[in-house]
């Protein structure tokens, strides 16, 4: 048997450094592991033990059915399961009537328990006031990230070519010189031929080739990891937080899901979700959410604003595309389109193709001819020069729509052109965080556009039955998570209402304002300043935005009012960088976003609340401030969570300016009744303001109500009030798009 030994030698010698590299990164990720583990174990003990604290010693009976002797464990001063768990077998068992038995027993219990409770619990890292522990913690997420990365996330597919090399490796040990192998047995040559020959084809299998490239990288990555990893948090906590999720196998909240038959929950957790060209790690509610727009087909989902919608959406048209899918389309408003872009790119490897702006009819023809994802806006999509037929032949798997609140009214062009697009597509997600804002018949109309037989059993009977009805009857089509359900280790939100005084305004102006009947301009009457004087709205806003900086702090500066954004851009100047208004492209807004993240020098940034509440996500900013109350509870809602969102590692303060005896009061009360509306419906539901409309109450009637009892207050006599409209506030309105 002709044998050439020099190159079956360099063979093994490659598979045999093949398998050590193979070897050595799933030996650092186990390393990296066990440490998040141990390391987030012990940041969050103090937290499961306070738990434990909160559990009267009577629990212990709940988990066993041996016999507890609770009065005898009180008696001697253990009243909670913290108590037992802080003491060993032998502390209990010298409690007379305790036998070393049921020592044992109870300190198992009480392990067990902590366990339990260390699990369901996430916790947050405090970035202004880190442990060691917490240092330690992130120090080993960073090296999981970078590994991840690096690998695309295949170190499960190298484990068991590691081991098969190995293996095959022991069986080649004559093949090591013509010496051993001329005393070798038949036998044992031929399991070292048979060995050599796997070997050879395993390390040729293009497979294994990519695997082993992986590892190189990974292994590089880890070497060149950046020594401030928690300057890395900072910018990228969302990934640390969804890998810290992972490692520890925190539970995921049920009670998020709890609208959910047990058959469908069971139908959604066994769906399988394939994100191996996911460049991210899901959260535990992400990937559910994922799973449930692939069960489901046709789905809202409607989660809050900031717990990654655009990701979950990714997510299931990257597994569509693993199973042969391959054409999607995405429509969305202009001003979040640059983000889409970003987003697919930066999260996934799916190819991309923007149908928008001038040369659109030739990205749309590029489309048609390559397939891929097209991303497109609502008014783009009116003019796609296509039949209904065309779009059948397209084939397109799942279109999504983003805001899908902009199309609830089925009676718009809008509606009428994303319809022709829905209807000709087996899959479809609607995406938005407010799809219903004012009437629960738009609701029902945009649940029909998903399905026709849910759309027809949905009703105002549904709605009269009460929140918890209505969300059991939707749960099949919708799903709605809320940030303190599944974002646990979100900083705390402070809400500050900063009252001001009229010293430097023009009163005079807002009486007119309120004589006319003027609701705009009695809003932006605060900002109206007496000659050579600093209304006091700004002169507050300046503290902050000057004590914010000099702590380091970033801040965004919202108004309804353009007007009122070009005072405050004045008055601050360098300070500021923006504005973001109706005018300002989605490209120019998402790069002021942009510098405004990357600054090293905190700065204000200054947005109309229509335009940057919506659609960017700033994390940078942990100063958020209102200059005027709104009149729509999801508004403010949604504009502070441009920076209270996933990702966010620092408290956010929120400083509402407003005008005592004005306006704002009114409106300030009016928003706390509408926020409890919103609360009982929209929150787990999305029927936002709807008993404000079940009562005939719009916002042009609150204005009007508004107005009459600022009459009223300052003694004006009462009359109709035909509202005054002037150009000045037909701009406001124009100025959004």
């Amino acid at each position: 048997m002709g044998i050439n030994f020099k190159q079956s030698q360099a063979s093994l010698e490659q598979a045999s450094k093949i398998a050590q590299d193979l070897e050595r990164l799933l030996k650092q990720q186990e390393t990296l592991i066990s440490g998040t583990k141990a390391a987030a174990s012990h940041a969050k003990e103090s937290q499961v033990l306070l738990e434990l604290a909160k559990l009267p010693v009577d629990r212990l009976k709940d988990a066993t059915e041996e016999t507890v002797r609770i009065e005898t464990l009180r008696k001697y001063g253990f009243h909670n399961v913290a108590s037992i768990y802080n003491s060993s077998a032998i502390q209990l068992e010298r409690i007379p009537g305790i036998t070393l038995t049921a020592a044992q027993s109870l300190k198992a219990l009480a392990d067990q328990m902590y366990h339990a409770v260390a699990q369901s619990i996430s916790y947050g890292i405090d970035i202004q006031d880190l442990t060691r522990a917490d240092t330690e913690l992130i120090e080993n997420l960073q090296g999981l990230d970078y590994l991840r990365a690096a690998t695309k996330n295949s170190t499960s597919k190298m484990k068991p070519i590691a081991q098969t090399l190995r293996n095959s490796l022991t069986l080649t040990d004559p093949l090591n010189s013509r010496f051993r192998w001329f005393f070798t047995g038949s036998e044992k040559k031929e399991r070292a031929l048979n060995a050599l020959q796997e070997i050879s084809y395993l390390v040729g299998e293009p497979a294994t080739i990519a695997l082993i490239e992986a590892a190189r990288l990974g292994l590089d990555a880890l070497e060149k990891r950046s020594p401030q990893p928690v300057e890395e948090f900072k910018k990228r906590s969302s990934d640390y937080y969804a890998i810290l999720e992972e490692v520890t196998n925190v539970r995921p909240n049920t009670a998020a899901n709890r609208h959910f038959n047990q058959e469908l929950l069971d139908k959604i957790q066994a769906q399988e979700l394939d994100t191996s060209t996911i460049k991210a790690t899901l959260r535990q509610y992400q990937t559910f959410g994922g799973k449930f727009a692939l069960t489901q087909g046709r789905v809202i989902i409607g989660d809050e604003m900031g717990l990654g919608k655009t990701l979950q959406a990714i997510s299931a048209i990257a597994h569509r595309s693993s199973t042969g899918a391959t054409r999607f389309l995405v429509v969305c408003p202009a001003s979040v389109i640059t983000n889409w872009m970003r987003e697919v790119d930066a999260r996934s490897e799916l190819p991309i193709i923007k149908i928008h702006g001038e040369d659109h009819k030739a990205s749309l023809q590029n489309w048609v001819e390559s397939s891929g994802i097209g991303i497109t806006t609502y008014d783009t999509l009116k003019s796609f020069d296509v039949t209904v037929e065309q779009i059948s032949a397209l084939k397109v798997d799942t279109v999504i729509v983003d805001e899908a609140h902009y199309i609830k009214n089925i009676s718009t062009g809008r509606t009428r052109t994303i319809s022709k697009w829905l209807d000709r597509s087996p899959n479809v997600i609607f995406l938005t965080g407010t799809p219903l804002e004012n009437r629960v018949d738009e609701f029902v109309a945009l649940a029909t556009l998903l399905d026709s037989k849910m759309g027809n059993e949905l009703s105002r009977v549904a709605l009269a039955a009460g929140p918890e009805s209505f969300r059991r009857t939707v749960a099949p089509i919708y799903l709605r998570r809320n940030t303190e359900e599944v974002l646990k280790e979100l900083p705390e939100l402070i809400e500050v209402v900063e009252y001001c005084t009229w010293e430097g305004v023009d009163k005079e102006k807002y009486i007119d304002a309120v004589v006319a009947g003027n609701f705009m301009a009695m809003r932006r009457a605060a900002f109206s300043a007496m000659p050579d004087m600093q209304p006091s709205k700004l002169e507050r806003l300046l503290e902050l935005v000057d004590e914010s900086i000099e702590s380091g702090q970033k801040v965004i500066v919202f108004s309804y009012f353009r007007s009122i954004i070009e005072q405050v851009m004045h008055a601050l100047g360098e300070r500021a960088i923006g504005p973001i208004t109706g005018s300002v492209s989605s490209t120019q807004r998402q790069n002021i976003v942009d510098q405004f993240q990357n600054s090293s020098v905190p700065l204000a940034l200054v947005g109309q609340i229509q335009a940057a509440g919506t659609g960017l996500n700033i994390q940078a900013a942990s100063v958020v401030i209102l200059c005027e109350p709104q009149i729509k509870p999801s508004l403010e809602v949604q504009a502070i969570a441009r920076a209270h969102r996933m990702g966010q590692v620092r408290k956010v303060q929120v400083h509402r300016l407003i005008l005592p005896e004005s306006v704002d009061e009114q409106m300030l009360a009016m928003l706390a009744r509408k926020q409890s509306e919103f609360d009982s419906y929209a929150r787990s539901s999305d029927l936002a303001d709807s008993v404000s409309d079940a009562k005939g109450i719009n916002e042009e009637s609150i204005a009007k109500v508004i107005v009459m009892e600022e009459r009223k207050r300052l003694g004006i006599n009462e009359s109709d009030i035909g509202f005054e409209i002037t150009e000045e506030d037909l701009d406001e309105e124009l100025s959004v798009t």
